[in-house]
């Protein structure tokens, strides 16, 4: 069995072994963004719909109540983390809602229809605080199992707000909203992306590993029982 294990873990390093890279940081300025204005209830228009625009480069795709969520310009731009753009969730009728839930999938950028996992996903409330309310960010393996939550009061100073951020192993997505229905949201950020589950050339490597481990131990046992003879 401690051999079985040390091989597991060799093929794990080998697999996942790579250069460090830094956390993507997404802060909705980004370009081909079109921002609508902050009215609540509005209709959200083609160009402020936020979905996969991300998908491609980052790996990762929104959604709210609509499909998508809302790309906002805040009208306040000393109280947005990077201004002026932040996001808001969507009414199922397509409306700009704060109180809906914000959701982001990751994905693989080398094929987006492979599931990723991430261990660290950070986003930040508005620097508007009302004094009531909360903020909440709910993480999730890939399976729809919840990995962890966090939660955070909207009664900051004027000028500083609400940082929600997780860290756990094999976060697939996120749900994030606030109770007051005021909230926005900015500068989502993750950690690297890998597979959720291991590529056929990973199995492969795998099945390679747990065949010599086996062989291992068959030749071990005929030289115990010739020893013994």
């Amino acid at each position: 069995m401690k051999h079985l294990i040390k091989a597991i873990c060799a093929i794990a390093t080998l697999t996942v072994a790579g250069h460090a890279h830094a956390n993507t940081v997404i802060t909705f300025e980004e370009a081909g963004l079109v921002a609508m204005g902050n009215s609540v209830g509005a209709v959200v228009p083609f160009g402020a719909q936020l979905s996969n625009q991300f998908l491609a480069s980052n790996g990762v795709s929104f959604t709210s109540g609509a499909g998508y969520a809302a790309v906002v310009d805040h009208g306040f731009p000393s109280l947005t983390p990077t201004k002026p753009n932040l996001i808001g969730g969507t009414s199922l009728g397509g409306t700009l809602d704060y109180s809906a839930t914000i959701g982001a999938s990751f994905f693989t950028t080398a094929n987006t229809n492979i599931l990723a996992t991430t261990n660290f996903v950070s986003v930040l409330g508005d620097l508007f605080g009302l004094g009531s309310g909360t903020v909440t960010l709910n993480a999730y393996d890939y399976l729809g199992n919840l990995l962890a939550t966090t939660s955070d009061v909207d009664s900051y100073p004027l000028g500083t707000g609400p940082v929600l951020s997780i860290t756990a192993t094999g976060i697939h997505s996120v749900k994030f909203f606030g109770s007051s229905g005021t909230v926005g949201f900015d500068n989502f950020e993750f950690g690297e992306l890998t597979a959720a589950v291991p590529e056929p050339s990973t199995w492969a490597m795998m099945i390679l590993g747990f065949a010599g481990v086996g062989f291992m131990a068959y030749r071990r046992r005929n030289q115990a029982v010739a020893i013994a003879a």
